[in-house]
């Protein structure tokens, strides 16, 4: 499993999510404020349970395949959420 350190603050990050995709994949991604280009993601696969990170360039929506069973991960935008707006 490849590491990535995670941010010890919000403050660090530019981009921060953690939620639970379709199929019950789990993921957190976070942008650095000093790297605002290069995205960090974090995953726990719905299939097989297997934890993996990767680091890519900042877009959504993003796809990754499990690197232990293949299944495909994707991570879209955030629905109905505009960005920047705090509610």
């Amino acid at each position: 499993m490849a590491t990535i350190k995670e941010p010890e603050s919000m403050d660090e990050c530019a981009y921060f999510s953690r939620r639970t995709l379709e199929g019950n994949h789990k993921s957190t991604l976070w942008v650095l404020k000093s790297a605002p280009t290069i995205m960090n993601v974090s995953y726990v696969c719905g299939k097989c349970g297997h934890k993996d990170s990767v680091t890519s360039e900042f877009k959504l929506p993003f796809s990754v395949n499990c690197s232990k069973c293949g299944e495909t991960i994707r991570i879209g935008p955030l629905k109905g959420k505009k960005r920047g707006v705090k509610k």
